[in-house]
């Protein structure tokens, strides 16, 4: 019997079905779930900004939940607008007292922590979007050796094996790890055998996001057949804070 010692919060877009899906398998015993939606069908511009605008709303009411920390569960709206505004509006957010993180950012800590630097990047994204991902990498100060994407919105339609066959693709044997971006993109299944295949650590949304809080909150353990990232959680030296 485990005691229940934690409650993360996550705000998805409202097509999102792969952050509740991935997430509930990855928990660890004692770690609870709960979800809140921001509407958002489309991939553009004026939907990601309007995401961006409703979260911190949505903080408030998980707040009434008591949860110990908030992500905010879509990759896109927290990367389109720009690494320094992603950090301003955490760092407001974190002003009330709870730990709340976005998934960009938990992409960049994970990659620090692992102590990347080159990294090559995989995103279902259209062209524009994965230019905008690039550019958030790029400016948290990581090199970013290739970049691949499907040029689509539709990423949940997709299998495991889609993931698989996109990271092998963007993957160059310089990197030393890959970014697999998207939370609604399954990924999970598949990140062992990609990084059985590159032989270099896979920082994927959804697991980025569970490492940062779980981190964030001096959760101790391991997270089973998830990747480096998660096999030992709160037992490595972290070169950086948290969005720092």
């Amino acid at each position: 019997m485990h005691d229940w010692t934690h409650k993360l919060g996550y705000v998805v877009p409202s097509w999102n079905t792969v952050v509740e899906y991935e997430t509930t398998r990855m928990l660890p015993a004692g770690v609870s779930a709960h979800f809140s939606r921001i509407t958002h069908t489309d991939d553009s511009p004026a939907s990601l900004r309007h995401m961006a605008e409703q979260f911190p709303a949505h903080v408030e009411l998980l707040a009434h939940a008591k949860v110990d920390a908030v992500c905010y569960a879509c990759t896109g709206a927290s990367l389109f607008r720009g690494r320094k505004d992603d950090l301003a509006d955490i760092a407001r957010l974190r002003s009330g007292g709870m730990l709340v993180i976005s998934v960009a950012g938990a992409l960049v800590d994970g990659a620090r922590h692992l102590g990347l630097s080159r990294v090559a990047v995989a995103a279902p994204y259209e062209k524009w979007l994965l230019d905008c991902l690039v550019t958030y990498l790029e400016d948290a100060g990581l090199q970013v050796t290739n970049a691949v994407g499907l040029g689509e919105q539709a990423n949940v339609r997709h299998s495991p094996q889609a993931a698989i066959d996109l990271a092998l693709r963007a993957w160059t044997p310089g990197a030393d790890g890959l970014i697999l971006s998207c939370g609604n993109f399954r990924s999970l299944e598949s990140i062992p055998e990609i990084e059985r295949r590159i032989g270099k650590p896979l920082i994927g949304s959804n697991s980025a996001a569970l490492w940062s809080a779980l981190s964030g909150l001096n959760w101790r353990g391991a997270v089973p057949d998830a990747g480096v990232l998660l096999s030992d959680v709160g037992r490595r030296d972290t070169t950086s804070p948290a969005h720092a």
